[in-house]
């Protein structure tokens, strides 16, 4: 019950911003506040179709935990499991989907903390991702045997709102934790321009709103602002189910309060390579490599993620 009211007063508390900036496609992790780069945002599939995800990623470098911690010359090796559910359907008669994901890491922390060289092990689970999204403009919901018979449409417009739930690990007492301790909404808006079924170009905004830590490290109170973000992706597609990414992305903003002090905010850009190979009519793989570019504040890794998914649908 009580995680229900801080849930409500969260939203109360957004619910204007959120109607006034609908963006979004930075993902926010608990231990990291990486950039995650998505290229096939507006990807469809027809209504009642399902995919289960397994990943495995393993990133490298100055991981930022809290810009706020007194850590100096951090230096991470972080892994990370993922499993997650996508499910697509039929809602006000446009095509949406809803996923879930649920992390899991493990990895070694080393950094000067005080003057003091410190190394850290953590285990556990982040918090869980939950995402609603929907494509606005350039698609039917249409179930299997006419999906693939219909036209698509060169230009897509979608939308989608991502909740970030603090059920990961978090200890008020430690420096590193893999949860959160707060609610965080993200919402996202993107566009897609195909040409001649072969070349995608596509573009996301995005914005993060968090909520309140009340219990952040040595009894602090933890406030963040919005953190803004755009990408750009270029995807070739060789066949279908085969294809090649290469994307940027960039992040602004996340000035971060403790006890209403003003600390260091977010800019941060990325770069990436994704590549996606489909072995059959339900099992594929992906790849993905991201690398910092430009960091004058936030977290500057190098990740590598890989990705088995399988694909089903409903029964007619």
């Amino acid at each position: 019950m009580k995680c229900y009211l801080e849930l409500l007063n969260f939203l109360r508390a957004i619910r204007l911003k959120v109607l006034l900036i609908w963006l979004g496609s930075i993902i926010c992790i608990n231990f990291t506040q990486a950039q995650d780069l998505e290229p096939g945002f507006l990807s469809a599939m027809p209504t009642g179709g399902n995919i289960g995800i397994v990943s495995y990623g393993h990133s490298r470098g100055d991981i930022l935990l809290d810009n706020t911690l007194p850590v100096d010359d951090l230096n991470s090796k972080l892994n990370s499991i993922g499993l997650g559910y996508f499910r697509s359907f039929k809602m006000f008669n446009r095509l949406a989907k809803f996923d879930v994901v649920l992390p899991y890491a493990f990895g070694e922390f080393n950094g000067s903390l005080e003057g003091v060289e410190r190394t850290v092990y953590k285990n556990g689970f982040g918090d869980p991702l939950l995402r609603l999204s929907m494509i606005l403009i350039g698609i039917d919901p249409l179930k299997t045997k006419d999906f693939f018979k219909s036209e698509q449409k060169k230009f897509k417009l979608g939308a989608s709102f991502r909740l970030k739930v603090p059920l990961g690990q978090y200890e008020p007492d430690k420096l590193v934790n893999l949860g959160g301790n707060r609610w965080a909404l993200k919402t996202a808006i993107g566009g897609s321009y195909t040409i001649k079924n072969k070349l995608i170009f596509e573009a996301h905004l995005s914005a993060w709103f968090f909520g309140v830590n009340n219990d952040f490290f040595g009894g602090n109170t933890s406030e963040q602002e919005p953190l803004f973000g755009a990408q750009l992706h270029g995807i070739y597609i060789f066949k279908p189910g085969v294809w090649v990414a290469a994307s940027i992305g960039g992040v602004r903003g996340g000035m971060v309060k403790i006890n209403d002090i003003e600390k260091e905010s977010q800019v941060n850009n990325r770069f990436g390579l994704s590549f996606a190979y489909r072995l059959n009519n339900n099992n594929s793989l992906k790849a993905a490599y991201t690398n910092g570019v430009f960091t004058a504040s936030g977290a500057d890794i190098n990740t590598l993620l890989i990705a088995y998914q399988f694909l089903w649908f409903d029964k007619k």
